[in-house]
């Protein structure tokens, strides 16, 4: 594919307004959000992902995109739904231990239960921030969602009437309720993992012909479970990976296809994201054991307060979760000079600052329900057996045999961003820094909608053929930590670079020597 390079030089740019307030729509009259789940970007290829490709040819290419840290799905799915980091969504990964809601277990955040619970005890603000399709409903504008996983429910979570215009799918589930059903009775039952036809296949069939079966609504948002789902089973660059990859972009061409087949491709605005990057697992570990062999008081059976000094321990994968029983300083202080002495451990951070950690608000993750410390794994550049390179290491977790993320890996902090149609440049690679908390406030400046209040992603304004904001700030930055242990030293670091103040992370790492 060939393309012209769009280059920004130097370090400091003008701006004049502040990201997110829109001022006028664009010329698009629908705007189509499809994630691909899991998707690396040096995976589009001609020959792996043709429709992604031919997108991106007549389009927009981000070769500089980025997740929200932790690099999760639940995570990254509400930084892209809200346009704002953890710390603001308060969605800061895929298990979290949240007693006020369930105190006997840990929590799958997307689960229908633990939204209506959380909702019930934070006066409707189980995710803190409003998303996109609550906005523009808000704003009198139709949306659906359609999720071949059940992240689909965090974009729009109200429960509904009969009838209602404005639906979600979920893994096949539904709100309304009655929808799902009669896709069921349509389609058949909603596909097990690795089933052909696929949960992408059900999915994209249900948005094209049930969904927008009549007007094809200001706003849609398609999440498809490949390739993340058969690389976590089977591995990046596996034949089972590769053949999930190409029924993803078969179920893209289906979804262009059916916008010209109503003559409103013309029309429409579509962004190809992902929610994170992807990795191999290098090694597996058993945090919560190797904690208690070094003699901390690791909670097994879960309560309201796990006791003071006790400690919570909720694998997420690539990054892992601590809590610490009434925020005891001393067994927090034990616990991060243990963790720093591993050579698993990655980059440690701490709800206090401490010697050789950074602070949870540092890396955005300072929610209110947030853990007394946040631990990303260990990772390198080495390849796998398939030749593809990044590794890492994982805690235990019931979702993933041999890929993993959750990390800061450069491979889990990079994923993919690709757009095209009328209010999108043609053909350019942008190679400034962009995420995914800056599809939401791209999306609402499009559309001309005005957020409720100020997101923290940004307008892709380098990337759009309309009026947008203008860019301000480029400044890359790295952070460093040590800590001296025994005649050893401690050190990680954390890079990332802020455009017009929004805060993109790159990668981090650490280790023992």
């Amino acid at each position: 594919m060939r393309k012209h390079m769009f280059v920004l030089a130097g370090c400091l740019f003008l701006f004049t307004c502040v990201a997110c307030v829109a001022e006028a729509a664009g010329k698009a009259h629908h705007v189509i959000v499809v994630v691909w789940d899991g998707m690396r970007p040096d995976f589009i290829t001609p020959e792996l992902t043709p429709n992604a490709w031919r997108m991106a040819s007549g389009g927009v290419t981000f070769a500089n995109h980025h997740p929200v840290y932790l690099s999760a799905t639940e995570v990254n799915g509400t930084a892209i739904a809200t346009g704002c980091y953890p710390e603001h969504s308060t969605i800061i990964a895929n298990k979290e231990y949240r007693p006020q809601i369930d105190p006997k277990t840990i929590l799958h955040m997307e689960g229908l239960e633990w939204a209506r619970k959380g909702d019930e005890v934070s006066g409707g603000h189980y995710i803190a921030a409003p998303t996109t399709a609550e906005i523009l409903q808000h704003a009198g504008l139709r949306t659906v969602v359609a999720g071949a996983k059940g992240i689909g429910l965090l974009h729009d979570r109200a429960a509904r009437p009969v009838g209602a215009q404005n639906i979600t799918l979920f893994a096949g589930n539904s709100l309304p309720e009655d929808v799902a059903q009669e896709l069921t009775n349509r389609q058949g039952a909603f596909p097990a993992e690795h089933a052909t036809p696929t949960r992408n296949d059900w999915t994209t069939q249900a948005l094209i012909e049930r969904l927008w079966r009549g007007d094809v609504p200001a706003f849609t948002l398609l999440w498809m479970n490949e390739p993340d789902s058969a690389q976590h089973k089977f591995g990046l660059g596996s034949p089972e990976a590769l053949t999930a990859l190409k029924n993803a972009d078969d179920n893209l061409g289906r979804v262009l296809a059916a916008l010209q087949a109503k003559d409103i491709l013309q029309d429409t605005d579509i962004l190809l994201v992902s929610d994170h990057g992807f990795s191999t697992i290098s090694r597996r570990v058993d945090l919560a054991e190797s904690l208690r062999k070094a003699g901390f008081g690791v909670v097994a059976i879960l309560g309201p307060k796990p006791g003071k000094g006790r400690i919570v321990v909720v694998s997420n994968g690539g990054g892992c979760l601590f809590y610490v029983g009434d925020h005891d300083a001393e067994t927090t202080r034990r616990l991060v000079e243990f963790l720093q002495r591993q050579d698993y451990s990655g980059v440690v951070f701490t709800r206090e600052p401490m010697e050789g950690t950074f602070t949870l608000s540092q890396g955005k993750l300072d929610s209110p329900d947030a853990p007394d410390i946040v631990l990303s794994m260990a990772w390198s550049p080495d390849k796998n057996t398939n030749g593809v390179p990044g590794m890492v290491a994982s805690g235990v977790y019931d979702y993933g045999e041999l890929g993993m993320h959750v990390s800061l890996s450069h491979y889990d902090m990079h994923n993919t961003l690709l757009a095209a149609g009328p209010d999108f440049r043609k053909g350019i690679v942008d190679h400034l820094p962009t995420g995914n908390t800056d599809v939401a406030p791209t999306v609402l400046w499009i559309l001309g909608v005005k957020p409720p209040k100020p997101m923290d992603g940004r307008v892709l304004s380098e990337a759009l053929d309309m009026k947008a904001p203008k860019l301000k700030s480029y400044e890359p930055q790295r952070l460093e930590a040590s800590r001296k242990l025994d005649g050893k030293v401690w050190r990680q670091y954390l890079m990332f670079t802020e455009v017009n103040g929004v805060k993109y992370f790159d990668e981090g790492n650490g280790r023992i020597e």
